[in-house]
């Protein structure tokens, strides 16, 4: 039989090997939260936005007493902000990387109001626009096509349609890609303005 020194002595060494595996215990999870915290720290560098936003119109200085150029009225498929792309007769994709900064049925009446200007004063113009975009079947073609109507002061109402002539994108700047959309804008309002009697 054990006396009382040695009961004491075996439950001391008990305690001691119970606190000693609590204690590496501890350590290991302490350790475990640090390595979780390390890599939590390590997150992926930010990565370049690639998306490019455009304008289209430009500033407007006041053009008097003019025809009335409605707010253009766009296709469906025209109205977001990023840039459309048609890929084939009936096949619309969008192109995440390029959007234009400013909606586009604004900046179309902005570039068709500055391109008729002071002309034809009592008449109002409305326009639809069913093509403005890029068409990659078409060797990469700019296409821009609309109908519109003219009415004048007296009340006489005049339809026509309208379809810009032939522009090609080269493929490599977007930039380059914007002004040549313009540039049938501008054909587009020139169009316009000779349908109420200016140019």
């Amino acid at each position: 039989m054990k006396s009382h020194s040695q009961l004491r002595s075996s439950v001391l060494l008990a305690c001691g090997q119970a606190a000693g595996r609590a204690l590496r215990s501890s350590a290991l999870w302490g350790a475990a939260g640090c390595l979780l915290l390390t890599a939590g720290c390590n997150l992926p560098s930010p990565q370049a936005d690639t998306v490019r936003y455009f304008t289209l119109s430009n500033p407007v200085a006041p053009t008097g007493d003019g025809a009335t150029v409605r707010t253009v009225q766009l296709a469906g498929h025209l109205r977001g902000r990023t840039m459309a792309v048609r890929i084939a007769p009936h096949e619309v994709i969008y192109n995440e990387d390029v959007r234009w900064a400013e909606p586009l049925d604004d900046a179309i009446t902005q570039l068709l109001r500055a391109r008729v200007g002071p002309t034809g004063a009592g008449h109002t113009i409305t326009v639809q626009l069913s093509r403005c975009e890029l068409v990659r079947a078409e060797n990469n073609s700019v296409q821009l096509a609309a109908t519109y109507t003219v009415t004048s002061a007296a009340g006489a109402v005049k339809h026509d349609a309208f379809t810009a002539s032939l522009r090609t994108w080269d493929g490599q700047d977007y930039g380059t890609l914007v002004g040549l959309i313009r540039d049938a804008v501008n054909e587009l309002g020139d169009a316009l303005a000779a349908a109420v009697g200016g140019k």
